[in-house]
């Protein structure tokens, strides 16, 4: 019986695939069941399946085996050349910027910052000494013992209050002297005034001559000085005898004793002889300030200042500029001024150290730069400034008042240049930098930050 097309048994004898193997026994059975017929009927030709059919009929829903290991080897392309890129990017950027790196190294980099325009007005803080508005010392008229003493350092006298007592026993003799002197003078004038009287009255009767009454009226006269020379006399040791008494010249405060009972006391005030107190009025104070040579044209009579200590921190007293020396002392260059000051809560004592706030206008023209900006030379000060092709350029100006950490430029610099900080000497003139810094944009961020800040806290 002849196999149908499709049913042909596979030879060599190996053993048939698994496919082949179904077709066999599928012919096998087709062979049995139309055996002894005459035709043969020949059973219809298989269909044959596209491999990629046949495929996705024998595992539905299992990927193919060779999309699997495309995809695979997409996946790993791909991770590779990201990791490729990873690695080439930053090498890139590395390059790029040791180029820019090299090229710079050629320059200088410096930092720069525009001058600015100075406070409309600006303190000016010196040291001064605060004095009492009065202040004396005592010394002795007389010379004595102390005999007591009533007031002690701190306490407040008045005008004219006793404070200490001095016994002067020569002084006392001499009083009692002249007063005996005194006496005597005046009865020998009262004799030569009876005299003289009688004189006068025999004078009309022609009993005396002219002669003997004028020799009359000459003794009454030398009588009279006498009298007058001893009340005079009299009065100066009365004076002396006063002086005995020590009383406070003006209501203020004590604020020196160098006396006790007992202490030896001389007459004058030299520098052999020690005072006996000193007396000080501190209500209202008198601060003396040396204000140096350059600051003399914007001191003004009339201005106030403010007066500080360290010891007094938060105290803050308003007081007057009174009156100045009118005269710079040649050693110091200095002038002095006084401001008053007053001192209601007695918290400023005398002679302490106190500082000194003046309020000064300033001009308008002036610029104001960091003092580490300035070049100082033998041929006059500079500046270095940059122009907009970052070029050097060495300007020669004219130097202010020194602030501390800035200094004035009264000529030579304008507003819209850029000046370099801390300068190296090896800058010449033409030579290019490199701007690395503009501090001038992040201090004026800053100021702003601050008063915004200061604005919200308001």
């Amino acid at each position: 019986m002849k196999m149908p097309k499709g049913f042909q048994p596979i030879g060599n004898g190996g053993e048939a695939p698994k496919e082949d193997k179904l077709l066999q026994d599928a012919a096998d059975r087709w062979s049995r069941a139309h055996q002894g017929g005459d035709g043969v009927i020949e059973p219809p030709e298989p269909e044959i399946v596209p491999e990629e059919e046949e495929v996705a009929g024998k595992g539905a829903g299992q990927p193919p085996k060779g999309k699997g290991v495309r995809r695979l080897a997409i996946l790993l392309g791909g991770v590779l050349l990201v990791l490729f890129l990873i690695g080439l990017i930053p090498r890139f950027f590395n390059q790029i910027a040791l180029h820019k790196a090299m090229l710079a190294g050629e320059k200088i980099a410096v930092s720069v910052i525009s001058p600015e325009k100075p406070k409309p007005v600006s303190d000016l803080l010196l040291p001064g000494t605060a004095r009492g508005y009065y202040e004396t010392p005592i010394w002795a008229r007389v010379n004595g013992y102390i005999k007591n003493w009533w007031v002690d350092i701190g306490e407040r006298v008045r005008e004219g209050q006793l404070m200490a007592e001095i016994t002067a026993p020569d002084i006392d003799k001499s009083v009692e002297a002249f007063e005996g002197a005194l006496h005597s003078s005046e009865a020998n004038l009262v004799i030569a005034r009876i005299t003289l009287d009688r004189w006068k009255g025999l004078i009309l009767t022609r009993a005396v001559s002219q002669q003997a009454l004028d020799e009359k009226q000459a003794m009454y006269d030398a009588a009279l000085a006498r009298v007058n020379a001893a009340r005079g006399q009299l009065q100066h040791y009365e004076e002396l005898k006063s002086f005995e008494k020590i009383v406070a010249p003006f209501s203020g405060i004590v604020t020196a004793r160098n006396i006790d009972v007992g202490t030896l006391v001389s007459l004058g005030s030299d520098k052999a002889v020690h005072e006996l107190y000193r007396v000080a009025v501190n209500d209202l104070m008198r601060v003396y300030v040396a204000v140096p040579q350059n600051y003399v044209p914007q001191i003004q009579l009339g201005t106030w200042a403010d007066v500080t200590a360290s010891e007094l921190p938060g105290v803050v007293y308003h007081g007057l500029v009174v009156r100045t020396a009118q005269a710079v002392d040649p050693l110091s260059r200095t002038l002095l001024t006084e401001v008053d000051v007053g001192n209601p809560d007695q918290k400023i004592v005398v002679n302490m150290y106190v500082d000194v706030i003046f309020h000064l206008p300033t001009v308008s023209t002036l610029l104001v730069v960091p003092v580490n900006a300035v070049v100082y030379r033998s041929d006059g000060n500079f500046l270095v400034t940059v122009d907009k092709q970052s070029k050097v350029h060495y300007r020669k100006v004219d130097l202010g008042h020194d602030l501390g950490n800035q200094m004035e430029i009264t000529a030579g610099l304008q507003p819209d240049e850029r000046v370099i900080l801390n300068p190296p000497e090896s800058l010449e003139e033409g030579e290019a930098v490199i701007v690395a810094a503009d501090l001038t944009k992040s201090a004026e961020g800053k100021s702003k930050k601050e008063g915004g800040q200061k604005h919200g806290k308001r």
